[in-house]
């Protein structure tokens, strides 16, 4: 897949770091992306491999699922 292919998620992953504050390195670690990799797919500069991407969108999904659990309560 190209980066142009995965615009959607990069906008998506930046918007999730700035919606949670989370850092781009913990993101990265939780996702078991290499540090310099997230960099530049955060910078639209590499498109992640299959497996990244798949492991990113996984990650991505179960952390707004748990907040939105969690701010239900």
């Amino acid at each position: 897949m190209t980066i142009q292919e995965q615009t959607h998620l990069c906008h998506r992953t930046n918007k999730f770091i700035e919606k949670y504050g989370v850092s781009r390195k913990w993101l990265a670690s939780k996702a078991k992306i290499r540090e310099k990799d997230f960099s530049c797919f955060i910078n639209q500069r590499l498109a992640l491999s299959k497996n990244q991407q798949e492991r990113l969108t996984a990650f991505l999904d179960e952390y707004e699922q748990c907040m939105s659990t969690f701010s239900q309560l």
